[in-house]
Order: C-alpha cells, then sequence, then structure tokens
C-alpha cells in the first residue's frame, strides 16, 4: 500500500512531519534523563504503552515510576532516527545508547547498551504523540568503573537473558527489577512480529 501524505501533505509538509517526530525522539530522552516528568507525559496520547526490559504497561505509568527514583542513575544518547509516514500515523526507529551506572557485589559498574527505540506516532492537533513504544536490544555489557574492582557474574543466570540486553537485565534483576524475557533482538522471532505489527498498523 502506498504511503500518504498527511492532510493537506505535500513533501515539504511531510518533511516537517518527520522533523517533529524526531524532535519529539530527542525530546524524550532529554526530558526523561533529566527529570522533567510533565514535558515527557505530554509525548505521549492518553492510552500509550511503554515497553521496557523492567517495565510494560501504561506509559503514565512508567513515568510515575521513574519520577520516583533518584536522578542520573542513566543516560540515553540518541541517533539517526527514520520516519515512516502514513496520513495521521508514523513510525519512528531510531538508534539509541543507554548508560546505566549502579552498584554490583559492592562496586559501581556501568552497563552500556546498544538498541533502537520504536514508536508508533499519532498525529494529534499539530503535534505528533507517541502511542506506543518498544525497544530492540541489540548487545551489550557491563564494566566496573574502578578497573581493579573485581565483578564476577554468575554465568547460568546471566545466560538465562537474550544476548541483546542480558548485562542490563542481570544489573536490573540484582536490584530487585522483574525483567521482561523475550524483548526484540537482532533475528529474533520476535522481533519479526514486532515489524510485521508495526507494518499492519501503520496501513491503517
Amino acid at each position: 500500500m502506498a504511503r500518504v501524505p498527511a492532510p493537506g501533505g505535500h513533501p515539504a509538509g511531510m518533511k516537517d512531519d518527520r522533523a517533529g517526530i524526531a524532535q519529539a525522539v530527542a525530546n524524550w530522552a532529554l526530558w526523561r534523563d533529566t527529570g522533567r516528568w510533565e514535558k515527557l507525559r505530554g509525548l505521549y496520547t492518553d492510552d500509550a504503552i511503554q515497553h521496557t526490559t523492567w517495565f510494560v504497561g501504561p506509559a503514565r505509568e512508567f513515568i510515575d515510576r521513574i519520577a520516583a527514583r533518584p536522578l542520573g542513575g542513566s543516560q540515553h544518547f540518541v541517533g539517526a532516527c527514520a520516519v515512516e509516514l502514513n496520513g495521521d500515523r508514523a513510525i519512528a526507529e531510531t538508534r539509541l545508547v543507554l548508560l546505566v551506572r549502579s552498584m554490583l557485589q559492592g562496586a559501581e559498574v556501568d552497563v552500556t547498551c546498544y538498541a533502537r527505540s520504536y514508536d508508533r506516532f499519532v498525529r494529534a492537533g499539530n503535534a505528533w504523540r507517541i502511542a506506543r513504544r518498544e525497544m530492540i536490544y541489540e548487545k551489550d555489557r557491563l564494566d566496573p568503573v574502578d578497573p581493579a574492582a573485581r565483578i564476577v557474574l554468575d554465568a547460568a543466570a546471566l545466560a538465562r537473558y537474550p544476548a541483546g540486553y542480558r548485562h542490563l537485565a542481570y544489573l536490573q534483576a540484582a536490584g530487585g527489577a522483574h525483567i521482561t524475557p523475550d524483548l526484540p533482538t537482532p533475528g529474533s522471532e520476535v522481533l519479526k512480529r514486532l515489524y510485521a505489527e508495526g507494518e499492519r498498523w501503520l496501513k491503517g
């Protein structure tokens, strides 16, 4: 099915739509990391759904839970954003690097996770809002902040998680989080389903 421009759409209008969506994706990272919770809420539709390694559910609940935590434990760096448009719907897939610093076995550690956000956007008046945000986890690693620190990971526990986010999941589980076990990773059936469902949704 051919892509349909937004109402009254033309190349310039579609360019503006893509720019607005890419800006919303960039704002998500900055506002989430700096605690601008009301601005972050405004990026979502009222019934939006959020998926992460430790949470699947309403975006409003996700924001409530992260707002209750101390700031500074994680940072999100946004890369290239590819946008597909169809009228008042769009999908944005964006490269993302997640940095997390926490304690493990009495030592500070950093987890670096390479991922892609996969966002379903809908037009709401003159703005674009996230209706559903899911993550595709590509690879990650865990390093002690002090190179002299000794961290011993449980190999069996680590192997329970998909390779794309196993170190991130290991660290979060050690902190008491319940980990989502079957998130999209490169080449997985879950990723194929995510793309297929996204295409069907985009076509309306």
